[in-house]
């Protein structure tokens, strides 16, 4: 349905207002986004292979998957979630940091804190600290090759658009800034640095954003059983009380609408991480392991090369 939008989009864009191409676009984009998280659970297929050709498109220009999935699958597998020195999708930054920080930054930093700030300027933000983090790691030949397939690859999708007679402009803003605010919606409450309880949010909503979000504002849920597939994954939810684990840990929200009453132009908390494990060093990891058979009923083995933790490798998905 994803890939037929698409092709709908750039095949009658000419007959639908600009504003509305934008719309289907930002949708798609967000959407195509939840794809590629449920592609690195190894969902929808047995088959590894046909689940990465789904996803390895770049279709919202920005993210390189490749880096994405090391860093999503070492955020499932941090010691300490929400810990910045620790955990790479991290919106915390440690104490150290921020006292290293300008006020420029700082501001900015507190901005993103709202949900305006994170939807009108994540996009920007994450795009600049995803690439920055791949200019980084072009030491080595692999991190090159991952660069270069992906900028090939972008090339390709704007070939494609551009022979549509798309604007490239439209595009852009589109998926690239329309998915990823879409996408920094829903992550934007679903991880609270709390003491006690689940770290995981839930967010209860209709059918339009359990469907565009593939069920992830489930989120407590996809933490404690992540081998669940997206549409096993609420009668999970049901079975383990996921909305009690939640309203007792890092939240239970009344859809997306009371996460905008509360903090559209408010702050959610404080971006800095103010726990014992506050300024752990920069870790690199090997990760390896098999997650548990669960309603799939089939395991599955997930392995990758060592993953740098680093504060700034923080995740749109």
């Amino acid at each position: 349905m994803i890939a037929s939008g698409f092709v709908a989009v750039l095949a009658w864009h000419d007959r639908m207002p600009t504003a509305l191409v934008l719309v289907a676009l930002a949708v798609l984009g967000g959407w195509y986004n939840s794809l590629q998280h449920e592609v690195i659970h190894e969902h929808p297929t047995p088959w590894h292979r046909v689940n990465t050709a789904l996803a390895i498109l770049p279709l919202g220009l920005v993210v390189r998957f490749s880096d994405y999935r090391e860093s999503h699958i070492a955020h499932h597998r941090s010691p300490a979630l929400t810990d910045p020195g620790r955990d790479p999708e991290s919106f915390y930054v440690s104490a150290e940091a921020w006292d290293r920080y300008g006020s420029v930054r700082r501001t900015l930093l507190h901005v993103l804190r709202t949900l305006a700030g994170r939807l009108v300027l994540g996009p920007f933000v994450y795009a600049v600290r995803h690439w920055r983090f791949g200019f980084r790691a072009l030491g080595t030949w692999s991190s090159a090759t991952r660069v270069l397939g992906h900028v090939g690859g972008v090339i390709t999708v704007l070939i494609v658009v551009r022979s549509s007679g798309l604007p490239i402009w439209v595009y852009v803003v589109g998926v690239a800034w329309g998915g990823g605010a879409l996408s920094l919606l829903r992550s934007f409450a679903e991880h609270r640095l709390i003491d006690d309880g689940t770290r995981s949010a839930v967010v209860r909503c209709g059918w339009f954003f359990s469907m565009l979000y593939l069920n992830n504002n489930l989120h407590h849920t996809h933490h404690a059983q992540p081998w669940v597939p997206w549409f096993d994954l609420p009668a999970a939810h049901v079975a383990s009380g996921g909305d009690r684990a939640a309203a007792d840990g890092a939240g239970l929200y009344r859809g997306y609408g009371e996460i905008a009453r509360r903090y559209l132009v408010f702050p959610f908390d404080s971006p800095i991480a103010d726990t014992p494990a506050r300024g752990a060093p920069v870790v690199a990891m090997e990760w390896t392991t098999t997650v548990p058979t669960g309603l799939t009923g089939r395991p599955v083995v997930l392995a990758g090369p060592p993953v740098v933790l680093t504060e700034g490798m923080e995740s749109t998905r």
